[in-house]
């Protein structure tokens, strides 16, 4: 009887299973769709900024016209604009990145409309390729031995281990190449490179020896020091405040005709005690908490010697009879 009402179960489950997964589907696509962000077109908009751009640079103003055919290209991507953004970049000596607009202008081509003006627009790109070619100043990065870990960068921007070796296009101008690894000595190479010619920059890190200093700050012992000082005066007065306490219920009785202490006992002095210990029990016990977290903050952002250690830091709070602190522990 049981593996009867399973199996029906399971079967109805079945039934429902494609409709479940449709409405999922529907659920996860709506999302992304309300998410995505909108794109951003607007061809009249991106048709006015060209002819401005255009206009300016046939003036001779490429400060003032070049950046209208950027923002007509967000507007709307065509091949015609991009070309245009690659003769800026070819004017401004920007070689390397001209080379690259042409090439993008080709792929833009694709979605032009006509024939002949698709034909047009492939013919400037091809000649611009083919004139800024034998002007292409080339860096080749060659990395000696890279220990693990290693990590190279060219003006800021991370350089794959597939393109060491490679002699890639790259602007006229200065350059640097870095590169660090774990136990290796940084180092990073300032290259100038020239139209058409190729430079080659070498990277061997060598291994640090440099001892690393480290340790705890003297501040962080002094503010855990006296942290704990402060917490376990606070206690002091905490188990003060308490013996009063105890001693105006002995020797005091509280009725509704009023409070009576026994004779010639002085009820007014441990009521003061009681109300010092306690404002200064609080007060000090709050700079000593104070402090116990500054110590605690220098002591586990401080430099470590020996990085590859498991390293942590600890606070416990103990209390005895008649005391009370705080305890520092940990590797450092």
């Amino acid at each position: 009887m049981i593996r009867s009402t399973i199996s029906r179960a399971a079967r109805r489950g079945a039934r429902f299973r494609p409709a479940v997964a449709c409405v999922t589907w529907a659920i996860v696509t709506g999302a992304a769709a309300a998410h995505a962000e909108p794109v951003k077109s607007d061809p009249a908009a991106a048709e006015a900024l060209f002819r401005a751009g255009r206009d300016l640079v046939k003036k001779g103003d490429y400060a003032a016209g070049c950046p209208k055919f950027e923002a007509a290209l967000e507007l709307n991507p065509s091949a015609g604009t991009m070309l245009n953004i690659a003769k800026c970049h070819e004017h401004d000596g920007k070689l390397a990145t001209a080379w690259e607009d042409y090439h993008r202008a080709r792929t833009l081509n694709r979605e032009t409309a006509g024939a002949a003006r698709k034909q047009e627009l492939d013919d400037i790109a091809n000649q611009g390729i083919k004139d800024l070619e034998p002007r292409l100043p080339r860096l080749r990065v060659v990395v000696t031995a890279p220990p693990a870990g290693i990590e190279v960068s060219r003006d800021g921007k991370d350089l794959p281990s597939a393109a060491w070796g490679e002699a890639l296009p790259v602007d006229p101008g200065k350059h640097e190449v870095s590169a660090q690894a774990p136990g290796r000595k940084p180092r990073t190479v300032e290259v100038t490179l020239e139209e058409g010619k190729t430079s080659t920059v070498e990277i061997a890190l060598e291994v640090d020896t440099t001892p690393h200093k480290g340790g705890v700050p003297v501040w962080a012992w002094i503010a855990g020091g006296a942290g704990l000082a402060l917490v376990g005066v606070s206690a002091y007065f905490i188990y003060d405040d308490l013996a009063a306490i105890d001693a105006l219920r002995e020797n005091c009785d509280v009725s509704y005709n009023g409070t009576y202490c026994a004779s010639g006992y002085d009820y007014q002095a441990d009521n003061r005690r009681k109300n010092l210990d306690f404002g200064l029990a609080l007060g000090l016990g709050s700079a000593g908490v104070l402090a116990l977290g500054a110590a605690v903050y220098g002591i586990a952002t401080a430099p470590r010697s020996r990085p590859t250690e498991s390293q942590g830091v600890a606070v416990a709070p103990w209390v005895a009879p008649g005391a009370a602190g705080a305890s520092i522990f940990g590797r450092f």
